[in-house]
């Protein structure tokens, strides 16, 4: 639990979560890195007070046969929280919500 936590999701889930959202949006690698490096600290600190209490529940109080989905919507969730960290803006247009991707 302390390696997911506390090595791999800060030092590798979310790099990757940035580079891969970062990618598909068409972004160049300045750019999704720059975002990384403002947000890195919010992102993993974040993580971190999510997945602990997770992984403990999971692993205290889960029945074994269960902790693979209990997990999986964990990390849905957790994935829903980064996609809207990492997209903060939003334009309203006559009732629709358009994500502003800022592609240059």
């Amino acid at each position: 639990m302390f390696i997911d936590v506390y090595i791999h999701t800060p030092f590798v889930l979310i790099p990757s979560f940035y580079g891969i959202t970062g990618s598909i949006k068409g972004q160049s690698v300045d750019k999704w890195s720059s975002q990384l490096r403002n947000e890195w600290l919010v992102a993993s600190f974040g993580s971190v007070l999510y997945w602990t209490p997770m992984q403990c529940v999971a692993f205290g109080f889960v029945p074994q046969h269960s902790r693979i989905a209990f997990i999986s919507c964990g990390s849905f969730l957790h994935k829903a929280w980064l996609s809207w960290l990492s997209n903060p803006e939003v334009e309203i247009d006559e009732g629709k919500c358009i994500p502003n991707l800022n592609v240059a």
